[in-house]
């Protein structure tokens, strides 16, 4: 072992290696590519859900398609009361939801290697807010895997919850989200589905959501739809009133193709039909959607304003389509997040 002057020498190398700018350019790169290579897909479980299974079974297909580790988690929060003399612990016995917890998380990773043997699978209980253990766990995943428990009102009330978990981790997580609904059985990552389709808005910001859909195609032997969505310009005067259309649908179908362009390179193996539309973009993607195995929007930018720019196609795509969705941040990177207080189960 190491002695205390050594571990600060070595420290000090290291601070004076990553203050210098070509030699972090150089290294910083191939230990985020070192870091996602290990990363795992994280699935969250809660208890008394109607989804649970379906999740777990959808993370760990996309786990051994991906061939990396699934973590499962598990999130005990201990209910809190309030009364006018301030806040109390509830009346749920810590001991009793600690096993209720471990029972669930056991089910899960029973169920994760039934349907995938070979696949290394980790179970944590974790104490905190499920929002926040989450999120923090975003940032050392590859895919954060998260379940939309149905409600039994309509489909297009019963996920509009302003407040919804799935909804403020598919805005705010460092790794891409996938939301698994009820139905999304047939979107399997191993299921021989139709296609894997992408809503391209032909920005920069849509770049890692193109790839990532260009993957799962990969993975999973289907072919990639890209849509686009476009209106076209208010003519500046009479002689453009017909103009408008044609000129914006060559664009339009131009803008999509080299956004498509790089990962059609790197994915020749992947079939690719491509769908221009005359109409506003959700429901373009909502009904191009129909019967896909899995569909990927991008969130817009990253920064101060990205719930308010996840709110909108991604969010009613989110909410709208039945099978599982993919949210994917421009800049999804791998991290090095804790899970804090946590056991795990075995």
């Amino acid at each position: 072992m190491l002695s205390d002057t050594e571990r600060q020498a070595v420290r000090q190398i290291e601070g004076d290696l990553l203050s210098d700018p070509g030699f972090a350019r150089m290294v910083l790169p191939v230990a985020d590519r070192l870091r996602g290579l290990a990363a795992p897909v994280v699935v969250g479980v809660t208890s008394g859900s109607d989804t649970a299974g379906r999740t777990v079974e959808w993370a760990a297909a996309e786990a051994a398609a991906q061939q990396c580790p699934l973590q499962i988690v598990h999130v005990l929060r201990l209910p809190i009361g309030v009364d006018p003399f301030g806040m109390f612990p509830g009346f749920v016995d810590p001991r009793t939801a600690e096993v209720t917890g471990a029972r669930v998380l056991r089910a899960a990773v029973t169920r994760a290697r039934s349907a995938h043997p070979g696949l290394e699978v980790t179970a944590h209980l974790v104490q905190g807010s499920p929002g926040q253990v989450l999120l923090r766990q975003s940032g050392e995943a590859r895919l954060l895997v998260l379940g939309c428990r149905s409600t039994g009102q309509p489909r297009s009330a019963q996920r509009r919850l302003p407040g919804s978990l799935a909804a403020r981790l598919s805005a705010s997580a460092r790794c891409p989200v996938a939301v698994v609904h009820r139905a999304a059985g047939a979107g399997l990552p191993d299921a021989i589905g139709p296609r894997v389709v992408v809503g391209v808005d032909g920005t920069r910001r849509c770049d890692a959501a193109v790839g990532f859909a260009f993957r799962a195609a990969h993975q999973r032997g289907l072919d990639l739809t890209a849509v686009h969505a476009w209106a076209a310009d208010r003519p500046a005067d009479l002689e453009a009133v017909t103009a408008p259309l044609i000129v914006s649908e060559v664009g339009a179908y131009d803008l999509l193709h080299a956004s498509l362009a790089r990962w059609r390179t790197e994915y020749p193996d992947v079939p690719v039909d491509v769908e221009v539309v005359h109409r506003d973009p959700t429901s373009a993607l909502i009904e191009g959607a129909a019967g896909a195995a899995l569909v990927v929007v991008g969130t817009g930018r990253r920064g101060p304003a990205r719930g308010a720019v996840f709110g909108s196609v991604s969010r009613a795509v989110v909410d709208g389509v039945a099978g599982p969705v993919a949210v994917v941040p421009p800049a999804a990177t791998v991290g090095r997040a804790r899970l804090g207080l946590r056991r795990q189960v075995s």
